[in-house]
């Protein structure tokens, strides 16, 4: 448990395995970990590690195989073990200072990569720069000592060999270029050839396999140190920045919450010591008001009482009314608007069977003292001498 768990914080659940092979091909894939089981999330194709680098998630680590141009390869027969030995019998005027080297060997058959260290250092550079994080790296077909074992065909196919085996030892490695595209089943992964070596490499630092010989162990447990020292760093700044970020923000609650309370009990103290005042002030204004709309009320009842009785008294009998509006509302009546009235005004509508004795109540009503106005509009006739009017009668002001 603890040892997944310090797994799980340096690399997390996603392994990134990138193959560069022919003259510019970069293929990289990302195997997601999900409860113990892998998936190919992500495959990628370029040209160039900016285009990978910017495809792949930031601060990636990867596994590099190195399989191109730069790297030579010789598959040869030998009894011997000794890898100096099948280094000088596959290249005798190889500068070992000058190379990196990687065999991986099957019984009595070895093949054998070199690659100069120059080139792979300004590799694994390049990629530092495009935050991609190198955290091993392989050459030529060597990595086919990770995944041969998972393929049950005699002979399978990467992205630029064709390879035979022969009780589960690789016995020839034919290199070519244009090979038909193929998939294989890795123990449960369906993977094309062109990407067999970089899942192989994504699978070496998952299953922390070493089966090959190599000159680059300190390079490759510099490059690892690295990792882990960046990771950790970068952890640790992330937790130490997270625990400094809470004890603020409880701080600040906490502060908060007193100060809170205090200024609620100094508010309170200063709304206690004038809510009396404010209360009677408030009182008295309402007290106020209330007699003045009760004098306004109580006057224009009385108004209205007094121009209603002296409009029914001479209504004669040929005529009846169907409406009889004081001081009429001229807008829509809306919240928090104050009503706007149509002062000193009576709107009088209804019916007359009689244009005589219609026409003599307007002239009774004219001469009234308290009508300074009046104004008749015949809406229709409905029958014959029966007459839909309304009258807008203008009071004098009070």
């Amino acid at each position: 448990m603890i040892q997944k768990l310090k797994t799980y914080l340096l690399f997390g659940n996603t392994y990134c395995g990138i193959e560069h092979h022919g003259e510019s091909t970069i293929e990289a894939i990302l195997l997601e970990k999900k409860k113990d089981k892998l998936e190919l999330s992500e495959s990628l194709h370029a040209d160039t590690i900016e285009a990978i680098a910017d495809a792949l998630p930031k601060k990636q680590h990867a596994f590099l195989v190195i399989n191109n141009n730069e790297v030579l390869s010789k598959h040869i027969e030998s009894t011997t073990q000794d890898s100096k030995q099948l280094l000088y019998n596959a290249f005798p005027s190889v500068s070992i200072n000058e190379f990196y080297y990687e065999i991986h060997s099957t019984g009595n058959h070895h093949l054998i990569a070199i690659c100069r260290k120059s080139y792979v250092d300004e590799l694994i550079e390049t990629y530092q720069k495009n935050n991609i994080n190198s955290i091993g790296f392989s050459l030529g077909q060597s990595m086919n000592a990770v995944i041969s074992n998972f393929i049950k065909d005699t002979s399978y196919s990467t992205s630029n060999a064709l390879l035979t085996k022969e009780n589960d030892c690789i016995t020839n490695i034919d290199f070519k270029e244009n090979i038909p595209e193929k998939s294989y089943d890795i123990n449960g992964l369906e993977v094309k050839n062109t990407q067999l070596l970089a899942v192989a490499g994504a699978l070496a630092y998952i299953l922390k396999s070493q089966q090959t010989t190599t000159n680059f162990e300190e390079t490759t447990f510099g490059l690892q140190k690295g990792f882990k020292e960046k990771r950790f760093f970068s952890q640790f700044f992330m937790f130490g920045i997270g625990c400094i970020l809470t004890l603020l923000l409880v701080n600040f609650f906490v502060f908060n919450s007193y100060f809170q309370e205090v200024e609620i009990m100094k508010e309170t103290s200063q709304v206690n010591v004038m809510q009396k005042d404010k209360l009677l002030q408030l009182k008295a204004s309402t007290d106020e008001k209330q007699k003045t709309v009760d004098d306004i009320l109580k006057n224009a009842t009385s108004r209205s009482s007094y121009y209603i009785d002296h409009i029914s008294t001479a209504l004669p009998r040929t005529i009846q009314l169907a409406e009889l509006t004081y001081q009429p509302v001229t807008k829509r009546i809306k919240k928090n608007v104050p009503v706007q009235l149509q002062k000193n005004t009576l709107l009088i509508a209804g019916i007359s069977t009689d244009s005589d004795i219609f026409s003599n109540w307007i002239q009774i009503l004219e001469n009234m003292d308290w009508i300074s106005k009046v104004t008749v509009v015949i809406n229709g006739t409905t029958a014959k001498n029966v007459v839909d009017f309304s009258l807008k009668i203008q009071i004098n002001n009070e």
